[in-house]
This record gives structure tokens, sequence and C-alpha cells, in this order.
């Protein structure tokens, strides 16, 4: 009992240490959809397009993708993503496409359909139903 106190001390200071080492996360590859906690910041030069098109239950999501104006000076940095909030219809089947490299992204929900484009600075969400 009181060695397993001892090793459960011990983990726990472990923890402790590595949380005050502030290890950054795991990449997240392009197209995915984050849930349940926010990014730290949402990319902000993102330009919406036929948002009559939006599904009218939508839920808000927020997904990953490249930066459109990566750092030239870091090219180790392959997983160099932003997040983004786009809105998608409630249920969980879609189908994901990537092309370009994952510079465009389709979500495909069957009669709804989100397209991701990232190029020059700029992200282009697109509705289509």
């Amino acid at each position: 009992m009181k060695l397993m106190s001892m090793v459960c001390s011990a983990v726990v200071a472990l923890a402790g240490m590595v949380q005050a080492a502030q290890v950054p996360p795991a990449p997240i590859p392009e197209g995915t959809i984050i849930t349940g906690v926010a990014p730290a910041a949402l990319y902000c030069n993102v330009r919406y397009k036929d948002l009559k098109n939006i599904h009218p239950c939508a839920v808000e999501k927020i997904v990953a993708v490249p930066n459109p104006c990566p750092d030239p000076c870091n090219s180790c940095c392959a997983q160099d993503c932003v997040f983004i909030k786009i809105c998608v219809p409630p249920c969980d089947c879609y189908e994901t496409k990537c092309k370009r490299n994952g510079r465009k992204i389709t979500y495909d929900f069957g009669s709804y359909e989100v397209e991701i484009t990232s190029s020059r600075g700029t992200i282009v969400v697109d509705y289509d139903d």
C-alpha cells in the first residue's frame, strides 16, 4: 500500500513537471474536426460564400486547415495548421475529400457540402446544397 502511494505521488509529480515544461501539442492533420476544447485562436482572414446554403439546423465546428501563409523561415514544420469555424449539419456521417496537397478540403454530407480552400493568405469557405 505504501509503495502504491509513492508510485502515485511520483506520477503526479512527473505530470506537473511535464505541464510546467510547456510541451507543444501533437500536430493536427488537416481537415480534423475539433470538438470539446477550443483552440487558442481562430484564423481571422476567412471569407464565407453562399451562406444561404447552410443547413437550417447547422452546428458550429472548429476545423484545422493548412496555413495559407506559412512561415518560410520555419520549413521544418510540416503540419503548419490554423483553425477556423464552419457550420455543418448535425449528423456525424460525412465524407472528407482532400485535394491540392491539403489546400482544398471538402466535407460532403450528402445533400450539403462545405468546401474549404486556402491560398494567398485567405481561407474561403463555400457552402453548397
